[in-house]
């Protein structure tokens, strides 16, 4: 049992300032004079990227509060589980092989949302608590029997080494400092306990191909656009062994070579959705 250490503060987000890697220098990549494929139309967002470290971020800043209008969509979408989350589910069953038969395994679900996640979690055994900056999807989940806290990681749980799963799924491209965010995580997992995070990734043929028709560039609440090989680095920055890590794609086109070509590109790391799953020592 490692000691106990108090959690660190969390940054708030700067649209001049990485925090990353604490870089002020950056530069222009892309610029949206209008982009209108969110839940709103943003205007004259620009993403800019570190000249120190390379991540992507959002110029200017901006806030969500992730109340009730973000999780409708998921609300319609029931109890459905998305097919790369169940890949990741894969990839974790796979890691745990050896330890299949652990009694009150501890999960904690970063960013529950409606609770599709933690019903999963529970099906496979585990005892599973949520944690999301909503308070609608807060109580959302409690109302379906989880226990769930509302607000940011930083600062939950103040001892260390209290979960044996760690799920965290197009959740860290929201928050303002996800260093802090991966540092936190990987301090409340047990030794030989399992991260689990997702996100989109930037390094993607359909971001090439669709340019600013990117649906998943989400520029009405994402902060981050992380590619796979940067967020594998962050997470093996805070002492975790990368386990595996793919990237998937979310599409089904009506073309055969569409399909081929996206198919292709997720298995050579060019999907748009990276999937990562990792164990502490």
């Amino acid at each position: 049992m490692s000691p106990e250490k108090p959690p660190t503060a969390e940054k708030a987000y700067s649209a001049d300032r990485c925090n990353i890697c604490g870089g002020t220098r950056s530069r222009l990549v892309h610029h949206f004079s209008t982009w209108n494929l969110g839940r709103s139309p943003v205007e004259n967002v620009s993403i800019v990227q570190c000249r120190s470290c390379g991540v992507r971020r959002r110029s200017p800043a901006i806030e969500d509060d992730y109340e009730q209008e973000y999780h409708e969509p998921y609300v319609e979408q029931g109890q459905a589980i998305h097919p790369g989350q169940l890949a990741h589910f894969t990839d974790l069953m796979e890691a745990r092989l050896h330890v299949f038969n652990q009694q009150d395994v501890k999960f904690l679900d970063v960013g529950c949302s409606t609770g599709r996640v933690l019903r999963l979690a529970k099906c496979l055994g585990f005892v599973a608590l949520g944690l999301d900056f909503s308070k609608w999807a807060a109580d959302h989940c409690a109302a379906l029997g989880f226990e769930t806290r509302h607000g940011s990681l930083i600062g939950q749980w103040p001892e260390a080494e209290r979960f044996d799963i760690i799920h965290c799924c197009h959740t860290i491209e929201h928050v303002p400092d996800p260093v802090s965010y991966l540092r936190e995580m990987a301090r409340l997992l047990k030794p030989g306990g399992n991260l689990m995070i997702s996100l989109p990734n930037y390094s993607s043929i359909p971001r090439i191909l669709l340019r600013e028709r990117w649906p998943v560039w989400c520029l009405d609440s994402h902060l981050w656009q992380f590619t796979a090989r940067q967020m594998r680095r962050m997470v093996e920055s805070q002492g975790l062994r990368i386990l595996k890590c793919r990237t998937v794609h979310g599409y089904i086109p009506n073309n055969l070579w569409k399909r081929r070509l996206l198919d292709l590109a997720a298995a050579i790391g060019l999907g748009d959705g990276c999937i990562i799953t990792a164990s502490k020592p």
